[in-house]
């Protein structure tokens, strides 16, 4: 037995050990090399189906002791750096010699048994490797008696990685894209699990581009060729050498919805620099150009195919009536929603396609609802209903992240819920009959808890029906408690001036960037559409923010209030106090805190100034919601703090009001 040491450290050796799908093509190719004319590829189970060894079986001529020794135990120096074709005249696929170290993504221990000719007859070469030693080998030589040469491999000891690969479905598939130009130019018989790799039947377009690249001259082209699969293969880049064999696989790095598909970009230039190769996303020129340039290739060519597609099954699916729009798009949102709906449908076609027309119309109904609702959710459904790639999925997903037409539409769906709110909140504050029916606690407070943004934009909702306590503990929380202690607030109760515990509606909270620990609260008590804002409302606001003002707890907090009572209108009896000279029309208190205010409002203020701040974008998506679009919004979003009535329809609701 002789040891041969590899001239190299075991931790560059290392950096050439690569997945399990990079291994077994090294395999393959190594046989291919070897001028093999059938491969055979299989895996030896435990008994359950599970992997425990992968052996690589050819007819190829072998590996002679002399060969092992040159090729084992040096890194670089390779037989095939100076060859260009095979001895029957295949163009070669490696050039490194480190092929053999690929193996180890497979497992941890590998062995060589090679029949080869020699002068004295055929010998047999055995040769045993360790991922563990990797810079070592074991070679044992002795006289053959074997009919044929050849050589298997066997891989054992695998790693968890190479189980669940060589247990997929997609071992042969992954294969055939790899080896495909190989298969189609020379046609060895190549067998995984005993199925032939067989790359005709599963091609659904071959096309090949001649590609200017203008570093190498100004007239040269390089030839990329372009296989669109009717199987699901995981897409690559072949950087192949003019004979179109493939020397290294990188991601194709363009998104392509819909298309399964290998590109091979045949340049010599590859072969001549095999070492950038490896470092391909920082590789020096020409290779980064003749890179970019094929990549910049297959973004066209995919471009013209989507369109190819989209015209065609566009078509096809307003004949048999399954597009789910009717009639030509007038206005941008309904523009935008259409042509994102278009790009997605027809990059899910394969998978739409592939049922009855029935089936079909269920699916792009989804898809339509999804993209009106929330563009968003599209990634999941493609997933989980359409069952799409998770390839295909997340190139959907990128493109939808990066187009404006997806926040378009979600921004067009904000706008459009936010003005059939206000067209069914002023519904329920102006008819009569509504009024009646909407209690102000359970119900209205309730839904406009979900509709902060109709009081003021830049709040948000931090507290609701809670004691001024509660407020407090929230507002000191914020603060980092560095001022007062969550103790010192629940020591006592806030009341108002007859010692009654105060309770709010509505609590929301604005942080102010610009000053450190500057909040900004704006305390809401509702009243029920029904209700004046007579002198009682007003004084029970008042009384809520004394109770804040002339508690010492705040009084070293940076912290400004609002207090708003919001009704029906206000009262004859109470004009007198919403309009005072010297003060804001609305605000009723006027105290020595600068930091306090309060304010009686009516509903139509309210809705009125919601609508200033949509105007501009209402008028942009020429849309101007009717009460029943409000109700039907409603009905869709809040229809648990509805009253019965109100969800089936208001067509009949005299003499059904209730006490608030």
């Amino acid at each position: 037995m002789t040891r041969i040491k590899v001239e190299a450290k075991p931790d560059h050796l290392d950096r050439l050990v690569s997945s399990p799908r990079v291994g077994l093509l090294e395999l393959i190719w190594n046989a291919l090399d070897a001028d093999a004319t059938e491969v055979r590829a299989d895996i030896t189970d435990n008994g359950l189906g599970g992997a425990l060894a992968v052996t690589v079986t050819d007819n190829g001529r072998g590996i002679s002791a002399d060969r092992a020794a040159k090729e084992f135990g040096a890194l670089g120096g390779s037989w095939k750096r100076a060859a260009t074709v095979t001895d029957a005249g295949r163009a070669l696929h490696g050039k490194l010699g480190g092929g053999r170290f690929a193996a180890y993504g497979l497992g941890n221990d590998v062995r060589w048994e090679s029949v080869s000719d020699a002068t004295t007859g055929r010998r047999l070469t055995v040769i045993n490797g360790s991922h563990s030693l990797p810079d070592e080998f074991d070679v044992v030589t002795e006289k053959s008696e074997a009919s044929a040469t050849g050589t298997v491999v066997s891989v054992t000891d695998l790693t968890p990685q190479a189980r669940k690969y060589l247990d997929s479905d997609r071992v042969a598939d992954g294969l055939i894209s790899a080896l495909a130009v190989y298969l189609l130019k020379y046609k060895p018989r190549i067998t995984w699990r005993e199925r032939v790799l067989e790359p005709e039947a599963l091609i659904s377009q071959r096309t090949t581009i001649d590609v200017p690249v203008p570093t190498l001259g100004a007239d040269t082209t390089v030839p990329v060729t372009i296989i669109e699969w009717n199987t699901n293969v995981d897409r690559a880049l072949h950087l192949c050498n003019a004979s179109g064999i493939a020397i290294q696989e990188v991601p194709p790095g363009i998104q392509a919805p819909g298309f399964t598909f290998t590109a091979y970009v045949n340049w010599d230039g590859f072969a001549d620099r095999p070492h950038d190769l490896l470092i391909e996303g920082a590789a020096d020129e020409p290779v980064r150009s003749v890179v970019e340039a094929a990549r910049d290739a297959l973004r066209a060519h995919f471009k013209s195919r989507t369109d190819e597609r989209h015209t065609r099954m566009l078509e096809k699916w307003k004949k048999e009536q399954s597009y789910p729009f009717e009639g030509e798009a007038t206005k941008p949102a309904e523009r935008a929603t259409r042509e994102l709906f278009d790009i997605v449908a027809v990059a899910a076609a394969p998978a739409v396609e592939k049922v009855d027309p029935t089936s079909r119309k269920f699916s792009l109904r989804l898809l339509k609802e999804a993209v009106e609702t929330n563009p968003g959710s599209v990634d999941a459904l493609l997933r989980e209903v359409l069952k799409l790639s998770d390839q295909d999925a997340a190139d959907l997903r990128e493109l939808a992240q990066k187009s404006s037409l997806s926040k378009l539409i979600s921004s067009a769906r904000k706008i459009t819920d936010r003005l059939e709110f206000l067209a069914s909140l002023e519904a329920i504050v102006n008819e009569p009959d509504l009024k009646k029916v909407v209690k102000e606690r359970s119900q209205l407070h309730r839904i406009l808890a979900n509709e902060t943004w109709v009081f003021r934009e830049e709040y948000a909702l931090v507290g609701d029906d809670q004691t001024l306590r509660t407020v407090l503990r929230n507002n000191l929380g914020q603060l980092g408690g560095e001022v007062v202690t969550v103790e010192d607030v629940e020591s006592a109760e806030v009341v108002d001036g007859d010692g009654r515990v105060g309770v709010i509606d509505l609590m929301l909270s604005k942080v102010v960037e610009q000053r450190r620990d500057h909040r900004e609260h704006l305390v809401i008590e509702l009243k029920r559409p029904s209700v004046h804002i007579g002198r009682d409302e007003i004084n029970q606001i008042e009384a809520y923010a004394e109770a804040v003002a002339n508690d010492t707890r705040f009084a070293a907090t940076d912290t400004r209030w609002e207090f708003w009572i919001v009704g029906d209108k206000i009262a004859d009896s109470s004009r007198g106090r919403t309009n005072q000279s010297g003060r804001e029309p609305g605000v009723t208190l006027a105290t020595d805190n600068p930091n306090m205010v309060v304010r009686a409002v009516t509903w139509a203020q309210v809705i009125r100034d919601a609508k200033h701040r949509l105007q501009f974008v209402r008028e942009s998506l020429d849309y101007d919601p009717s009460t029943e679009a409000g109700l039907d919004y409603l009905r869709r979003k809040h229809a648990e703090y509805l009253p019965p009535l109100l969800i089936e329809g208001p067509e009949d609701l005299e003499g059904e009001g209730e006490a608030a």
